[in-house]
């Protein structure tokens, strides 16, 4: 949601790399496939992410599921905890498809503003006591298993935007050391130009979300395109990020288009799902567990 498409990495190295994201892309990019190389990745891969925040994303979940499935994709979910147990039939159906689940906290962390006519975010991980934070990544991982009945092997971060200090992200992954998870991708696009596609510098692996191809350092989310009340950005915008992006990867030869967005935004809409299409024709579609099996 709106919270983590605004927030930048607190570490002065990050104004480098947003100087030379207007100044030397292809370089950034070439920069990231050395380093996607080096962490074993020789190709560029797609995956397709929903963090399912509201129980409008659930009434749609399914249609939007089947569509991408007939184009080849099958997506992770990231799903609360309440909103999971509270629309379990659907996520179930979902999950029988061989679907990819992934802990996304227990707490609902959206709530409908009745004077905004709107759902807003909630729950903001950096404004929380750690012993909440855990309650709420072990209750999110007990969730995922007692519903879909697989073990979770990664996490989000709710509004994972607010969360990237370098001391919040190695509790973080301490937390889910302990669980036994192998990653998280709770982090803004600067840490993957910084560390690569993957990469371990806070204990477990850390899959960076990606930015847009013109603007590398922004997070590429539906949001902000399609469905955020003071937007500037339009879908137009996002199937033309989208594209930029699928050329300069190819173009670098490797590294990962890890992409999310909600299932409520992008519902009916053709500029999403052709943004799919064109990153198939370059990209081999896999899950996170599938990604990580290619390493």
């Amino acid at each position: 949601m709106l919270s983590s498409v605004t927030a930048a990495v607190a570490d002065p190295r990050s104004a480098a790399y947003r100087l030379r994201s207007r100044v030397d892309r292809s370089g950034l990019f070439a920069r990231y496939a050395r380093l996607a190389r080096r962490a074993g990745l020789d190709r560029v891969w797609l995956v397709l992410s929903f963090d399912c925040d509201t129980p409008q994303d659930a009434v749609v979940a399914w249609e939007v599921h089947e569509r991408l499935l007939g184009l080849g994709v099958c997506p992770v979910y990231a799903v609360p905890g309440q909103l999971l147990r509270e629309a379990a039939d659907v996520y179930g159906r979902i999950a029988a498809t061989g679907a990819e689940f992934i802990n996304h906290g227990d707490r609902m962390h959206a709530f409908f503003d009745e004077r905004a006519g709107r759902w807003a975010s909630s729950f903001f991980y950096d404004q929380q006591p750690r012993k909440i934070l855990r309650e709420d990544v072990l209750g999110g991982d007990r969730t995922v298993r007692e519903i879909i009945g697989r073990s979770p092997c990664g996490f989000r971060t709710p509004h994972f935007g607010t969360f990237q200090a370098n001391e919040q992200l190695r509790w973080l992954h301490g937390v889910l050391d302990e669980l036994g998870y192998r990653f998280s991708s709770s982090t803004v696009p600067v840490w993957g130009f910084r560390e690569g596609p993957v990469f371990d510098r806070f204990g477990r692996l850390e899959l960076p979300v990606s930015g847009g191809g013109e603007a590398p350092l922004s997070i590429l989310d539906t949001w902000s395109c399609f469905e955020a009340p003071d937007r500037v950005r339009t879908p137009a915008d996002y199937e033309r990020e989208a594209a930029a992006l699928g050329v300069a990867l190819a173009d670098a030869g490797a590294g990962v288009l890890n992409v999310y967005g909600d299932p409520s935004h992008v519902h009916g809409r053709d500029e999403f799902f052709r943004a799919i299409e064109g990153w198939l024709e370059l990209a081999r579609p896999a899950s996170y567990d599938e990604l990580l099996q290619a390493l």
